[in-house]
C-alpha cells in the first residue's frame, strides 16, 4: 500500500533506509540560501524525473513517481515536463529551495489565511451516483433541445468584425450528415484537442485564419477495460482506490498501468456480491498494447489481477474503452502549445480555450478550466 502521508512514508516498507534517509536531508540539501545556484533556467525544462530525482533520489522517482505519473497521465516522468505537470511544486522550488520545507510553509500560509467557515475541503476522488455521465446531463438540462448540436463536426468557424454582437458564425453538420446548421454567436469557447483544432477552417473578416503556428503534440493511447468478479473468486481484496503499477516490474511480467478498485470506491457501481476493477493499458509505455482487442486486453487484465489480487477464472463483465488520443503530452517543449493558445485567443477576439491542454488533465482540472473560460467571456461580453 502506497503511504498517504510522510510520517507512514517514512516507517513504511516502500522505500529503502537510504532513500529515507535522503527525504530527511532534503530540507538541509535545498536551504533556500543554497538553491539559487542549484536551480538554474534549465530547470524550466526539467524532466519530472530529473526533478524528483534531484531532490529525492532514484528510487523515488521508481516506486512513487513513476507509478503515479502513468497512472494520472499515462506518460512516464522523462517525457513530461515539470513545469507543466507539477506546476506547484515547480514553483516552490523557485521560492524556497526545498520541496519540503516550501510544501509546509505554504499550506501553513493558506490555513492562516483563512477563517475556519472558509476552510477549503481537503481533496478527494468523487463521482455521483450513476457516474460522471451525470455532469454533462445536469448542464444540458438547462439548455433546451435546439441549444445544443451533438454529435456534430464543425465545418467552418468566421469571425466578423463589423458588429458588435453576433460576430462569429459556426458552420457545422450532424454525424449521419442529414442536418446542417449554420448558428451565430457573441463568443466561442473551444475545448476540441488542438490536432482538431488544426484541421478546423477557421476564418477572420472574410480571409482564411492561418493555423500553422500550432505545433504538433504528441498524445498517449490508452485502453480502459472495466471488469468484474464474483467476490467469492477474489482471494486477496486489497482495501483502498487501488492499485498503480512501476514499469520496472514490467520485467516481472506486469503490463498494466494500474487498476482503480472501483466498487470500493462506490459501492453503487456494482450488485454487492461482486468487485468492480477499472484497469488502464497503454501510455507511453506500452502504446502498442493499448492497440489490442478487447480479448487480448481481457486475458492481460485478469493475469495481471490474479498476481495482485488472486482472482480466479473468467471475469464476469468486461467492457473496453479505446482512445488513440487520451491524454495529450506535456513534454520540454510545451511552452510552445501554451504560447499558440495564447496567440490565438489574442488574434480571434471573442475566442477562448479550455480543456486538459492547459492546466491540467484530470477532470477537476478540466472543470476549473471551463469556469475561468466562462468568466473570461463574461467580462469580454461585459466591455463590447
Amino acid at each position: 500500500m502506497i503511504p498517504t502521508n510522510p510520517i507512514a512514508l517514512v516507517t513504511s516498507s516502500v522505500l529503502s533506509a537510504q532513500s529515507k534517509f535522503q527525504i530527511l536531508l532534503e530540507p538541509f540539501l535545498w536551504k533556500k540560501k543554497d538553491s539559487s545556484s542549484k536551480v538554474s533556467e534549465a530547470s524550466a525544462v526539467e524532466s519530472v524525473s530529473g526533478f524528483f530525482q534531484r531532490h529525492f533520489g532514484q528510487e523515488v522517482v521508481d516506486y512513487l513517481i513513476d507509478p503515479f505519473v502513468g497512472g494520472t497521465s499515462a506518460a512516464d516522468p522523462d517525457s513530461l515536463s515539470m513545469k507543466h505537470s507539477f506546476p506547484d511544486l515547480w514553483n516552490i522550488e523557485k521560492s524556497f529551495g526545498s520541496v519540503i520545507v516550501g510544501a509546509i510553509r505554504t499550506k501553513f500560509a493558506a490555513k492562516g489565511g483563512k477563517s475556519g467557515k472558509t476552510k477549503k475541503a481537503s481533496r478527494s476522488s468523487f463521482s455521483f451516483k450513476g457516474g460522471m455521465q451525470i455532469l454533462p446531463d445536469m448542464l444540458c438540462k438547462n439548455l433546451s433541445r435546439d441549444e445544443l448540436s451533438l454529435d456534430s463536426k464543425i465545418l467552418s468557424l468566421s469571425y466578423n468584425s463589423g458588429s458588435r454582437q453576433k460576430n462569429w458564425s459556426l458552420s457545422c453538420v450532424s454525424h449521419n450528415e442529414t442536418q446542417r446548421q449554420n448558428l451565430h454567436y457573441d463568443a466561442v469557447i473551444m475545448t476540441a484537442p488542438l490536432c482538431n483544432v488544426k484541421e478546423m477552417k477557421v476564418m477572420k473578416g472574410g480571409q482564411p485564419f492561418k493555423l500553422n503556428f500550432l505545433p504538433e503534440i504528441m498524445y498517449m493511447p490508452l485502453s480502459v477495460i472495466i471488469s468484474t468478479f464474483t467476490k467469492e473468486k477474489v482471494k486477496r481484496p486489497l482495501e483502498g482506490f487501488g492499485v498503480l503499477i512501476p514499469s520496472k516490474e514490467q520485467q516481472h511480467g506486469f503490463k498494466t498501468l494500474g487498476t482503480l478498485f472501483s466498487s470500493m470506491m462506490f459501492p453503487d457501481r456494482c450488485p454487492k456480491d461482486l468487485h468492480l476493477y477499472t484497469t488502464f493499458i497503454g501510455g507511453s509505455r506500452n502504446q502498442e498494447l493499448a492497440k489490442a482487442s478487447t480479448d487480448d486486453l481481457k486475458q492481460v487484465v485478469t493475469s495481471d489481477l490474479q498476481r495482485l489480487l488472486g482472482v480466479e477464472g473468467e471475469p464476469e463483465f468486461v467492457n473496453h474503452f479505446y482512445w488513440s488520443k487520451a491524454f495529450p503530452l506535456y513534454d520540454s517543449s510545451y511552452d510552445s502549445v501554451m504560447e499558440a493558445i495564447d496567440k490565438m485567443e489574442k488574434d480571434l477576439p471573442g475566442f477562448f480555450y479550455a480543456g486538459n491542454h492547459r492546466g491540467g488533465l484530470s477532470v477537476g482540472k478540466s472543470i476549473a478550466s471551463g469556469c475561468k473560460a466562462a468568466d473570461q467571456v463574461i467580462s469580454y461580453l461585459e466591455s463590447c
